[in-house]
């Protein structure tokens, strides 16, 4: 598995944008692709490509409730090889969360390995 970032604390500055077009050019190219939405305020990744089957869960399902059924947490987009995990945390949660937790850090990673494999 191999896992990409795209991160800025700045906003505006194309961060959706490039991992939007970046997960479809995987994508395309055969790659199974899983895009992570983590934005709280501004989930538009979410909302980037149709679902086709939508998933029940999400980003809080995952880092908060430590969820790992890929069928509970993982959304399939129109496009082939390219899923979605939709931001969900509409209370804007886990930022403090993740900050107490004693993992909090390295919780995606660890949720991940579980949840793709």
């Amino acid at each position: 598995m191999k896992i990409t970032s795209v991160v800025s604390t700045k906003g505006g500055v194309g961060k959706t944008t490039v991992e939007a077009n970046l997960g479809a050019l995987c994508a395309d190219a055969g790659l199974r692709t899983l895009l992570i939405d983590l934005d709280p305020a501004q989930p538009s990744l979410s909302s980037y490509y149709q679902l086709v089957e939508e998933a029940q869960g999400g980003i809080y399902e995952l880092l908060a409730l430590n969820a790992t059924d890929p069928l509970w947490i993982i959304s399939s987009t129109a496009i082939p090889n390219l899923s979605l995990v939709i931001s969900n945390d509409v209370n804007n949660q886990l930022n403090t969360l993740l900050f107490q937790a004693h993992d909090g850090r390295l919780r995606l990673a660890g949720r991940l390995s579980i949840a793709c494999s």
